[in-house]
């Protein structure tokens, strides 16, 4: 399977579906760069995301996820090239479930974007940098 475009299911989420093969790999071999994205939690959801007076990028992610080290690159890329027109957030599905089930992950990475409170655009996987840009381009326009 190329790797480039996975998903990666999250355990803890789905215990309540069908089982479903979980792709496994050693995630510690990808940096994790969160330099220009700040970590949202469920203390500061509300504020953070949902009455945020600029668009929102957040990428649900999980620590074992070596797909999800790769999106925290492009992510990290596409924070300093919207500076000051979207902020950008990533929260651990794993460590988050209340907000995790409220959106239906069910596999990591998904980037979904939001503006003025309410998800608008959901990118599931790991695509190329092409299709997040052009999801933050139709939450501008």
């Amino acid at each position: 399977m190329d790797d480039d475009v996975a998903t990666w299911m999250v355990p803890s989420l789905v215990s309540n579906i069908e089982p479903r093969m979980h792709l496994c790999m050693d995630a510690s071999k990808y940096s994790t760069p969160l330099e220009l994205t700040t970590v949202v939690t469920g203390n500061s959801w509300e504020k953070s995301v949902l009455n945020s007076k600029v668009p929102v990028l957040v990428e649900f992610y999980a620590s074992w996820c070596g797909p999800c080290a790769m999106v925290h690159r492009v992510i990290d890329e596409i924070a300093t090239e919207y500076a000051g027109r979207i902020d950008c957030f990533v929260l651990h599905a794993d460590n988050e479930l209340q907000i995790a089930n409220e959106y239906d992950i069910k596999a990591v990475p998904v980037v979904m974007l939001f503006k003025n409170g309410e998800k608008c655009e959901t990118v599931v996987g790991t695509m190329p940098k092409e299709f997040y840009v052009a999801a933050v381009e139709r939450v501008l326009s």
